[in-house]
């Protein structure tokens, strides 16, 4: 996932299912630039500061939902960690 505007890369994230990405839930979160552990607030973007997420709660996780038109994706083939 990557900044809609300045195009920064600031997360990578297992998917699970078919669709769009609606919702990023923390303990699916493989990497990120920003310290998910000690980070209070929304989700936004390190370079530029715009909103990219609003933090809430599903299934009892903690979860990022995204901001439509805010982000762009795309699939990573054979991406190790």
């Amino acid at each position: 996932m990557s900044c809609g505007k300045c195009k920064m890369p600031v997360a990578v994230y297992e998917k699970g299912g078919k669709g769009n990405l609606i919702k990023m839930q923390v303990p699916r979160i493989i990497e990120s630039e920003i310290k998910l552990p000690v980070h209070e607030g929304h989700f936004t973007c390190p370079s530029c500061g715009m909103l990219l997420a609003r933090k809430g709660k599903y299934n009892d996780n903690l979860t990022y939902w995204i901001v439509r038109g805010r982000v762009n994706t795309r699939k990573l083939n054979n991406y190790r960690w």
